[in-house]
């Protein structure tokens, strides 16, 4: 104790049994040690709370994620079907789904409501199909080569 004492108080502590000084003495440890306690407690708490703002922190970040990969599915789901740039951004928030199968399902249904652009002009729509030209047999060919040159080969084959 840092205090100076009375002599009044000097006498009393002189008349206190060693029991009670052991006593003070061990109740001030224990005051000291939870004490201690409750200082190691506030520190985990802030851990604690430095902690959680991280994990929200990186919970917002996972769903921005998420949701950037959920778009640009529905976004390669809506072009494999023919839709050009336009329609994709103009029509992509009436894509609904979270999995591919859902978001294919959607995209489906809304060509049937709003046709894609067409890559596929057909140039003669109203001509019809044209012929294609009709080719010799290549047997054919090699009869009338040999002809040619077979008499030119062998001259004693000419009657034949």
């Amino acid at each position: 104790m840092s205090e100076i004492m009375t002599e009044t108080e000097q006498l009393y502590d002189g008349m206190k049994p060693k029991e009670a000084i052991e006593d003070q003495s061990k109740q001030s440890e224990e005051a000291e040690a939870i004490e201690d306690q409750t200082d190691a407690l506030i520190e985990i708490e802030r851990e604690i709370e430095s902690y959680q703002s991280k994990i929200a922190k990186l919970d917002e970040q996972l769903a921005g994620f998420k949701a950037e990969s959920i778009a640009e599915a529905k976004r390669k789901s809506m072009r494999e079907l023919h839709y050009n740039d336009d329609q994709i951004e103009r029509y992509l928030s009436h894509i609904e789904g979270e999995t591919a199968d859902e978001i294919k399902a959607s995209v489906l249904k809304l060509t049937t409501d709003i046709p894609p652009v067409d890559p596929y002009g057909d140039p003669s729509s109203m001509n019809g199909a044209k012929q294609k030209p009709t080719h010799a047999d290549p047997g054919e060919y090699g009869k009338q080569a040999a002809k040619r040159v077979m008499h030119k080969v062998f001259p004693h084959l000419r009657g034949r």
